[in-house]
């Protein structure tokens, strides 16, 4: 354990904030901000669905988003970074992820909780991932039971903002 200084809390929030925009990133279905926050030569390994170069799974991921259009949300919660010099950092991030996906034809719910095991690399003043390794620590599927909190919210009302994939989304907006 080194002692923070300025250079490093700095360097903690860059990793942090890209950590953020791949969240927001696979939910929206958004490629440049997935592509953004990995280098060009990165790899990815994601469980038995995918193990290779990141740009490939990242415009697939991305393009699946826009398509299929699941109900998706990634949630980021204890991150530790530990640095390795001044331009690599070993990141473990906690992942809980809620989907939902047809089955049979109906719609079901997966809740899963995870950890991201990533090599960050600086380069030109740029923190990116360079490796990344899931690693899956538990999962609950259900068939889904939505009801908007047992009908307080009208998905019909003209108030009622529900999200979208890509640039529907109200996260684009800046009116």
């Amino acid at each position: 354990m080194h002692a923070n200084t300025v250079e490093t809390m700095l360097a903690r929030q860059d990793i942090h904030d890209v950590m953020m925009r791949y969240a927001r990133g696979i939910d929206r279905g958004d490629e440049a901000l997935l592509l953004g926050c990995y280098w060009e030569d990165a790899i990815e390994v994601h469980g038995p669905a995918y193990n290779g170069p990141a740009v490939p799974y990242l415009r697939g991921a991305a393009a699946r988003m826009l398509a299929n259009k699941p109900t998706m949300q990634h949630f980021i919660g204890n991150v530790h970074i530990d640095f390795d010099g001044a331009d690599t950092a070993w990141v473990e991030s906690y992942i809980l992820t809620f989907a939902r996906f047809p089955k049979d034809g109906e719609p079901w719910d997966t809740l899963t909780g995870a950890r991201s095991f990533d090599k960050f690399v600086r380069r030109g003043g740029e923190w990116r991932i360079l490796h990344r390794r899931a690693v899956f620590d538990w999962n609950r599927d259900q068939p889904s039971a939505e009801t908007w909190c047992m009908g307080l919210f009208d998905t019909a009302h003209p108030d009622m903002v529900m999200g979208a994939k890509g640039r529907d989304d109200l996260t684009y907006a800046r009116d």
